[in-house]
């Protein structure tokens, strides 16, 4: 059981990294965008991270860990913020792919609203929380920046997409499946009403997280663009 979270991040980025290479999608092609999103979002949810451990907000059962730490957070914590991002992002590139042809203009306006109201809920009824507070401002922030803009539209689809393996995971974490939780919360500190065993901030962090990795890649992506097609006009 020492290692049950190192196992649940090894499984979470096993298929993705696997089928990568698959020639639709070619999520490999991405991995440089993907590797800036990683570190340019993962430093500051680290440093998050590390504040609200060190002041009880969460914590983590060590009996479920391997021992190593950098800083007060296990390994495996600081590689959730890469396996997960990585293989979210990945369900995005796939949906970007296989779903190019669809509209999801009234998807995503129900998604949005549902984000918008679910964020404002959970902000005036945990003002005085950190964990409740911090999620729910930041992913209003977040909300009002996606909302204006339309070429991003597969974000609310593989974001739903994404909560399936979120909530396999965080639910194993959060004591689904074992004595004590894997990840402890201080429920001073949240709303202490759950999905299951997963607070309710959680699916505001999923989606600050995940979409922050994805404008990333997709700002890199477009940047990249110019420098290669101008490569290949050269070679011609």
């Amino acid at each position: 059981m020492n290692y049950l979270y190192l196992a649940l991040d090894l499984g979470v980025i096993l298929f993705p990294f696997l089928l990568s290479f698959d020639k639709k999608v070619a999520y490999y092609t991405q991995w440089k965008s993907v590797l800036l999103a990683l570190v340019l979002v993962g430093i500051p949810f680290l440093i998050h991270d590390y504040f609200f451990t060190e002041h009880g907000i969460w914590g983590f059962e060590p009996a479920y860990l391997s021992g190593l730490y950098i800083a007060n957070l296990p390994l495996e914590e600081v590689l959730f913020f890469v396996v997960v991002p990585f293989a979210c992002v990945f369900i995005y590139a796939c949906v970007k792919q296989y779903f190019a042809v669809y509209s999801f203009k009234q998807f995503n306006q129900l998604f949005y609203g549902f984000i918008g109201v679910y964020a404002v809920i959970v902000l005036l009824l945990g003002w005085s929380n950190w964990y409740s507070s911090m999620a729910s401002i930041a992913a209003l922030i977040l909300l009002f920046y996606v909302y204006k803009k339309p070429n991003i539209q597969f974000i609310p689809f593989a974001f739903s997409l994404s909560m399936i393996p979120f909530f396999m995971m965080n639910s194993v974490l959060t004591g689904l499946a074992t004595a004590t939780p894997v990840v402890w919360y201080n429920n001073s500190e949240n709303l202490n009403f759950r999905w299951g065993t997963i607070p309710v901030e959680d699916v505001l962090y999923s989606f600050v997280l995940i979409v922050c990795n994805i404008l990333i890649v997709e700002w890199h992506s477009q940047k990249e663009k110019p420098a290669i097609s101008l490569e290949s006009h050269k070679l011609l």
